[in-house]
């Protein structure tokens, strides 16, 4: 039996930071909280821009494959939290032809376990909707204070976010906690002696090498 869902959309991203992102999700009802890497927060930002990179990178290169086969992108869904973990569900569907290549009515659906960072990116590079399953969605804690904050155009930074939320599920703590000593540590520390710009005399650099075996 299908699940109940929660349609939501991306509200905000917080970040990147060098650990990754916090991506709001929500709608009217509740707002929460999903970290991802910092490329896949980077991809996310490039397809909210519309940005199309120089070469295929990998969200691309599953696009392309996508329409090799003449797969569509139904649905994604943020099923399920195992392990203090997002896990999403893609699903996809494919169009049955007959023997002279017309379509039949009929499709192939095929539900794949994912990341939900991955599936936000298809996501909108589809342009599907994004749905939550009604039990991850009773699990998770709302911000929606937050992202209306954000979207009223205050500056929050994923310190602050540290400061204020206080999650239902553990794992949080330690993605903030990694990403505000990143933040701290954005300045390089100076050496303790100043770099004269001298070579050392006793070091001989190595000639260029010109391939085969060394």
């Amino acid at each position: 039996m299908q699940p109940k869902l929660e349609k939501v959309k991306i509200r905000r991203i917080i970040g990147p930071t060098p650990s990754g992102a916090a991506v709001l999700l929500g709608n009217d009802k509740k707002t929460f909280v999903v970290f991802v890497g910092f490329y896949e927060a980077a991809a996310l930002i490039r397809e909210i821009n519309g940005e199309v990179p120089a070469r295929p990178l990998t969200h691309e290169l599953l696009q392309s494959i996508f329409l090799g086969f003449d797969l569509e992108v139904k649905q994604v869904i943020i099923s399920s939290i195992i392990e203090n973990t997002f896990c999403a569900t893609l699903i996809l569907q494919q169009k049955v032809n007959g023997m002279s290549g017309e379509w039949t009515g009929k499709r192939n659906e095929v539900r794949i376990d994912a990341r939900p960072s991955d599936c936000l990116v298809l996501a909108l590079k589809n342009k599907v909707d994004i749905f939550v399953t009604e039990e991850v969605f009773s699990q998770v804690q709302d911000v929606s204070k937050m992202a209306a904050e954000g979207e009223g155009g205050a500056n929050m930074s994923m310190e602050a976010l540290d400061f204020e939320l206080q999650p239902k599920t553990t794992g949080y703590e330690e993605a903030f906690e990694e990403a505000s000593e990143l933040e701290d540590d954005d300045e390089p520390e100076e050496d303790e002696e100043e770099d004269k710009g001298e070579a050392d005399p006793g070091f001989e650099e190595e000639p260029p090498f010109q391939g085969g075996k060394k």
